[in-house]
């Protein structure tokens, strides 16, 4: 549960992921289809605030990751006739349930493409299936070469919603990760060509934000944007898109204390003073998903400067160094994803530092972090 007693705050720009929608639709062109892909709360900043949103800017679909997500999706005021696809895993008993919700199910094995077509016999309906099949993930769906499997839709070809691949490394500019894309492509490709063959005409999609911007031959008939809709590069060491940060994670110092050199700040005494200084205390911690290996490393902001955090990351606190900020006092604003003034700390950053990616940064932040909604801006 959130408080309204604590200053931590994740705020959501919804101007800014509005933006980060015109930015795909511009890269894939119209008139493909864009499935917004919204699972894991999209990505830590609301599923279901993003998700009307991004109907309301007019995306064709929207993806999720678990049975769960998709019906409280679809039970959602504004959600009730939106496409919604499972991209992730789901299990044989879960089929009836998603079926009568009339919510697309990526299907990659046999024990789940049986019983969903059986669903859709026993409720007189074609059940919405998008096979997945793996050319090179090594995660999930039918080998390119099974398509016996294709088999299952003689007699309900209309349940073959769908034809779908996942990309390993469509987000790494290097030759040989753009080799094995091109891999997986062609794989794709092969297995396109005999549905289109047999006669089924499902809809293609298989680019995902690195292909959206790599590969622009994976983008056939819908695409399906992720973390770029959120404002991370994904190809961070490459072409630079002009993508918004849409949250900021914002708190306020606590109190601010004097220490002396040679004294030691936080557990494990990891960090000493090197001289005397002034160190803020902040009211946000690992258990607000804030990453302890962030410690001694990240920065934040305050009053539009970096000033360095000092000592482990705690569960509910932090401690930065003010010594360089005089003018500091306790109340004042502390910006540790996002912008304040001319300075901006980007997820990328903040993903550096703590030897991950900007996914895990977003979908790590927890719940007791509420999040707020500004429909104007620009964006972190």
């Amino acid at each position: 549960m959130s408080s309204d007693f604590r200053p931590t705050v994740a705020t959501i720009s919804l101007a800014a992921f509005r933006h980060n929608l015109d930015e795909v639709r511009r890269l894939v062109g119209h008139p493909r289809g864009i499935m917004a892909v919204v699972k894991a709360n999209a990505y830590g900043h609301g599923i279901t605030v993003l998700a009307r949103e991004a109907v309301k800017w007019g995306v064709q679909a929207l993806g999720v990751a678990t049975v769960d997500e998709a019906l409280e999706l679809r039970e959602t005021q504004g959600l009730v006739d939106v496409p919604i696809l499972v991209v992730g895993t789901s299990f044989p008993e879960d089929a009836e349930m998603l079926q009568k919700a009339h919510i697309s199910v990526a299907v990659g094995n046999p024990a789940l493409l049986r019983e969903h077509m059986a669903v859709g016999r026993r409720l007189e309906q074609a059940p919405r299936i998008h096979l997945k099949f793996d050319t090179g993930m090594g995660r999930n769906g039918f080998a390119p070469d099974s398509l016996s499997v294709l088999d299952a839709f003689s007699q309900i070809p209309d349940a073959l919603e769908g034809l779908m691949t996942h990309f390993a490394v469509s987000d790494e500019p290097d030759e040989a990760n753009r080799q094995y894309t091109d891999d997986q492509c062609r794989s794709f490709a092969s297995v396109v060509r005999e549905v289109h063959r047999r006669g089924f005409r499902p809809v293609i999609h298989a680019a995902n934000s690195g292909a959206i911007l790599n590969h622009p031959a994976a983008h056939y008939e819908m695409v399906r944007p992720g973390m770029m809709l959120y404002g991370a590069n994904p190809n961070p060491n490459g072409e630079q898109l002009p993508l918004r940060q849409v949250m900021t994670l914002s708190t306020r110092i606590v109190s601010i204390h004097d220490h002396r050199e040679g004294e030691s700040i936080s557990y494990g005494r990891t960090y000493t003073m090197s001289r005397d200084g002034r160190i803020g205390l902040l009211p946000i911690g690992y258990g607000d998903g804030l990453p302890r290996s962030l410690s001694n490393k990240a920065e934040v902001l305050v009053a539009g400067r970096r000033v360095p955090i000092r000592g482990r990351v705690c569960m509910d606190a932090t401690m930065i160094d003010l010594t360089g900020v005089p003018e500091a006092i306790a109340g004042d604003e502390v910006v540790l994803y996002g912008g304040q003034g001319t300075e901006r700390i980007s997820l990328e950053e903040v993903a550096r530092h703590a030897g991950t990616i900007p996914y895990e940064i977003t979908c790590q932040l927890s719940r007791r972090v509420p999040r707020t909604y500004r429909d104007s801006g620009s964006g972190a």
